[in-house]
């Protein structure tokens, strides 16, 4: 299965991904120490970076169209300092934000589904509006904000029309909050999940947390 990891870091979610079956073409990531480590490991032979091009920049920036069609996942970890509760807090209001940048890459690619996630503090009642926003930006990516539309606006507008007759892409999206704990990791590390499967595809997301 094909996978494109964004805001890859060091590589620890596309090990993930490799040990569930997925081949990584391509990573990108902001870091340049980040790329390194990509880089190094790709030429020590390791099995994640095979196939994969590192992809060094902003990746609002990257041109996907060389992408051969059907990609099967896009994963990745936005940047959490918009949400985390040791940083400033500024959620859309953060350059960091990549949610919107996420869901562009999500557009053009047309993955059969995609798997983010973040800090715990997304969750928090601070966030409820921005967060039911990102989950429905991300379920109708193809339902992109028009110019200078504010993300307040855009959610009006994606709530009124996600109820509708739709025939533009869609994702069905499912969120869990999760303790790497529970999963035998000897570390408290809540983390939220956003898994979504395109809706023309046969596959189920649980809503329950599987351990």
């Amino acid at each position: 299965m094909r996978s494109v990891e964004l805001f890859a870091g060091g590589g620890g979610l596309a090990l993930g991904t490799h040990l569930g079956g997925f081949s990584t073409e391509v990573m990108t990531e902001w870091n340049s120490w980040s790329c390194d480590t990509l880089r190094l490991n790709s030429h020590l032979g390791h099995p994640i970076l095979r196939r994969a091009n590192v992809y060094a920049g902003d990746v609002r920036n990257i041109d996907w169209t060389g992408i051969a069609p059907g990609i099967d996942l896009v994963s990745g970890d936005p940047p959490c300092q918009p949400f985390s509760m040791g940083g400033k807090t500024m959620a859309a209001d953060d350059p960091r934000d990549m949610f919107p940048a996420t869901a562009e890459v999500i557009r053009q690619l047309r993955p059969r589904a995609f798997m983010v996630e973040n800090v715990r503090g997304l969750t928090r009642p601070a966030f409820a509006n921005y967060f039911s926003y990102i989950q429905l930006r991300l379920a109708h990516p193809d339902l992109v904000a028009r110019a200078d539309e504010s993300w307040s606006d855009h959610y009006a507008r994606l709530q009124a029309e996600h109820t509708s007759v739709r025939t533009d892409l869609q994702y069905r999206v499912v969120t869990r909050l999760v303790n790497a704990a529970d999963y035998g990791v000897p570390q408290q590390r809540w983390r939220v999940f956003v898994v979504d499967f395109r809706c023309d595809i046969d596959a189920e997301s649980r809503g329950d947390t599987q351990r």
